[in-house]
């Protein structure tokens, strides 16, 4: 029985590399060198993201995921080590079993680079029809490239519009609830700072729309009880609501009562890259916040302030001073966060240094995986200390500090624009 096992997982193995090669877009005789790291899909490398991402650099070779949108161009770069020939880079489509339990590559295509200021520079298109994970190998001599790979890049431009519009989706009984504004007053706030604030781009308008009144989906959001995210729906973005009928196309932001994680008043996925439905299609932000003995009101500034915090990070803007929810990313007990990326790699935006730096990692621990929270309050540091982080007035600092007027620093804006550019709509 174990001749017969052996012999069996071979054949299948031979069987899926023919297959994919079989499918492949390249010249069938040419040397396709398929990814071997079996945690590629934990090794990502976003467009414009400035981040270190030394853990992807170590991996490219092996196999990391690269987010790519559909017709936008890339290049990805990493500087030359003189001690070796230049690697050919070979692009495969991760496509999930039936089951859903593994992933395979199918190849795309093989690239050669060029050599600009002592660095190779991989350039392609993505021609998918969604946003899509792209797998690696670096191939050199019909083997795994062994070179050093350093100061790695992924930079992409698109040819979408930089105008977007704004949803904002009401679960709940959200407007019996709050008592010093309405929602009306909210919306209008909303926009105002978002024009403001976000000076890179363009937001044409607001829409309010209530998860009750959903054409399809109304009537699991009932409209005469509080909605705590995280208690009911299949998760706490709510991410079915994304896409409304008939704008599909505007950044859903979804306002519940409060979201069930202590201390926390919104989330949002890093580089959602989904102006559209589905999976990353929302941020959703509590106008109420889960306090140690019961809920506290948010107020309406607090919010506004929220809302743009999160979207930097559907935008692809990580805290300019990190917390553990940025780098753990624990599944089955075991952690795939890449600690390599500590610092938002941007030149404009400082930095908490010292005790109030490491307190503010211990923050923010949350079980929900590859989400970015934007905290109220703080157990593990003073507000007077956090105030003193030079960082503390900007949008993605990780904590609300009173008294600060916030801004975006000109990198960041810039991230914006670009990001808004690569995702559809």
């Amino acid at each position: 029985m174990k001749i017969f096992c052996k012999k069996f997982c071979v054949l299948f193995f031979l069987n899926i590399v023919l297959f994919f090669a079989g499918c492949a877009e390249d010249d069938s005789t040419e040397y396709t060198l398929y990814p071997d790291n079996t945690n590629l899909y934990f090794r990502k490398l976003f467009p414009n993201d400035q981040a270190q991402n030394d853990s992807a650099a170590a991996y490219l070779a092996h196999g990391i995921t690269l987010i790519v949108h559909p017709q936008a161009t890339y290049q990805l770069s990493f500087d030359v080590d003189p001690n070796f020939e230049a690697p050919t880079l070979q692009l495969f489509r991760l496509v999930l079993s039936e089951d859903q339990t593994e992933w395979y590559p199918y190849k795309v295509r093989s690239i050669e680079p060029t050599i600009d200021h002592g660095r190779y520079v991989y350039s392609f298109m993505c021609e998918e029809n969604a946003q899509t994970d792209w797998a690696t190998s670096l191939e050199l001599d019909e083997t795994y490239y062994k070179g050093r790979v350093s100061n790695i890049r992924l930079t992409g431009d698109g040819a979408y519009s930089d105008h977007f519009s704004i949803n904002m989706i009401l679960v709940g009984n959200i407007e019996q609830e709050i008592e010093d504004f309405t929602i009306d007053e909210l919306a209008s706030n909303l926009l105002k700072e978002f024009r403001k604030q976000y000076t890179s781009v363009t937001i044409d308008t607001i829409y309010i729309n209530h998860a009750a009144k959903h054409p399809t989906l109304g009537k699991k959001y009932p409209a005469n009880e509080p909605w705590l995210a995280g208690y009911s729906s299949k998760d706490h973005f709510l991410s079915e609501l994304g896409g409304w009928p008939g704008i599909e196309n505007a950044l859903d932001i979804v306002f519940v009562h409060y979201i069930n994680d202590e201390g926390v008043l919104g989330y949002s996925n890093l580089f959602s890259g989904n102006l559209g439905k589905g999976i990353g299609s929302t941020v959703v932000l509590g106008t109420h916040v889960k306090a140690p003995y019961g809920e506290e009101a948010v107020s309406m500034k607090d919010i506004v302030e929220t809302a743009l915090h999160e979207t930097g990070h559907f935008f692809g803007l990580r805290h300019t001073t990190t917390t553990i929810a940025d780098i753990e990313y624990i599944i089955d007990n075991y952690d795939f966060g890449d600690y390599s990326n500590i610092e938002d790699g941007l030149d404009d935006t400082p930095r908490c240094n010292g005790k109030t730096r490491w307190a503010l990692l211990k923050v923010s621990k949350t079980d929900i995986n590859a989400a970015l929270p934007r905290i109220y309050v703080s157990s593990n540091a003073s507000n007077s200390d956090l105030s003193n982080c030079p960082d503390a007035s900007n949008y993605m600092f990780p904590t609300i500090v009173n008294g600060k007027e916030l801004s975006f620093s000109k990198q960041q804006l810039e991230i914006i624009r670009k990001s808004l550019m690569i995702y559809p709509h």
